[in-house]
């Protein structure tokens, strides 16, 4: 393929240069499948494939789908290449359907992410298949990566290093290498599906008259198919919390790593605040602060903590003034540990209160805990598959909610 030919550096290289010749020289899916079999595919093959079958509009999905398995076919024709072999399919745009996660974006001044003011940062999540014999059985892995993840790891697999990615980006993005497990291969040819038919079905499909749009009222939301996907272990151990200082009104939340790699936070207000995330980027086994202050708000507060993995957490209320202590003053320490959620509910006011734990989603089934004035209670709360979703409220008239989401590995 001829992905090279796109850059103009290229272009000015000599004739004779191996980069000139590499990049000008076009290859089709035919030569790839003869070095295949051969045996003479280079480390790094880039695949190109021509509008007719990239999926853009006005090229059909199944010649997409086609021209991805004869590729396939065409490496697992040889057992040798197939038994050395990792294939990536990546797209470079989302197609434009709705991404609930907002990409994570570097704090302000970051080396090499900010230009003319405005961060770079990362886009809307895109489709990645990492197929191959360390990888299958459907695995869904959601640590963050981007484009550069892949050059990254080329450099794992060839030992050349890339020069052009940021400190920062080396650090929020992963290199690939938690989607395989190189201990259980499968070197097994799996079977496929007939994509010639399925190319037959989208010639036919584009003689047909066109679809009538629906009624108002008519349509329904798609229902998601039931289960879950296995999901790979990954090196991320989040963790947020928040203190409330009734003599100042600032309210601290600690955003806290004690995972391996560096886990990328961005912090919303909800109410009283224009709505736009703080980013936060903090490394394995050190901390960030984010602090609101509630003086500032006439007492209340209301944030949300957001990361990858379905990282999630809220802190809202109003803060009791220090000295006013014959009300119930809320408050909640989360711990996660191998068997669940701990979360530690303590009242430091003079009037008993009660708290409700209520599952959004997972695990876990709605309850009540008195608390007494002075005192404290434990919840553990379960984990399904390791994740977690739970909203604990306090009726104490001060919209006291804290929300806890997220997976253990």
């Amino acid at each position: 393929m001829y992905a090279l030919s796109y850059f103009k550096q290229f272009h000015n290289f000599p004739k004779d240069d191996p980069r000139y010749l590499n990049a000008m020289t076009k290859w089709d899916l035919t030569a790839f499948d003869r070095h295949c079999k051969d045996g003479t595919l280079p480390t790094v093959s880039w695949l190109v494939a021509p509008y007719l079958f990239c999926e853009h509009p006005n090229a059909s999905p199944d010649y997409g789908a086609h021209w991805v398995d004869t590729a396939l076919q065409s490496l697992m024709s040889n057992p040798d290449v197939w038994r050395h072999t990792v294939f990536l399919v990546m797209y470079d745009e989302n197609d434009g359907y709705f991404d609930h996660m907002v990409p994570p974006v570097p704090e302000p001044g970051t080396p090499e992410e900010y230009t003319q003011g405005r961060a770079i940062g990362l886009g809307n999540r895109v489709p990645l298949w990492v197929v191959s014999p360390w990888s299958r059985g459907g695995w869904v892995n959601s640590q963050v990566f981007d484009h550069t993840s892949v050059l990254r790891f080329l450099e794992v697999v060839t030992g050349v290093h890339e020069p052009n990615i940021s400190a920062w980006r080396r650090a929020v993005c992963g290199d690939l290498t938690s989607c395989f497990d190189f201990t259980k291969p499968d070197f097994s040819i799996p079977g496929l599906p007939d994509t010639v038919a399925l190319m037959a079905k989208a010639d036919a499909g584009a003689s047909l008259p066109a679809v009538a749009l629906p009624s108002p009222g008519a349509q329904a939301m798609p229902v998601q198919e039931p289960g879950s996907r296995p999901h790979r272990r990954l090196p991320y151990r989040p963790s947020a919390d928040a203190v409330v200082d009734r003599t100042t009104g600032a309210v601290t939340c600690t955003l806290a790593n004690s995972g391996t790699v560096a886990f990328p936070y961005t912090v919303y207000p909800n109410i009283a605040y224009a709505f736009a995330g703080t980013p936060y980027t903090v490394a394995p086994g050190t901390t960030a602060g984010y602090t609101w202050d509630a003086s500032a708000t006439d007492g209340r507060y209301d944030f949300t903590v957001h990361g990858p993995d379905g990282f999630v957490r809220r802190f809202a209320g109003s803060v009791v003034r220090a000295g006013q202590n014959d009300i119930a003053v809320p408050s909640i320490k989360a711990t996660l540990t191998a068997s669940g959620l701990v979360l530690r509910l303590s009242n430091d006011g003079g009037a008993e209160v009660s708290f409700t734990a209520t599952p959004n989603d997972f695990a876990g089934t709605a309850r009540t805990v008195w608390v007494a004035p002075g005192a404290s209670a434990t919840v553990n709360w379960p984990l399904d598959k390791g994740r977690y979703d739970v909203t604990v409220t306090a009726a104490t008239g001060t919209r006291f909610t804290r929300r806890y989401a997220g997976t253990l590995h």
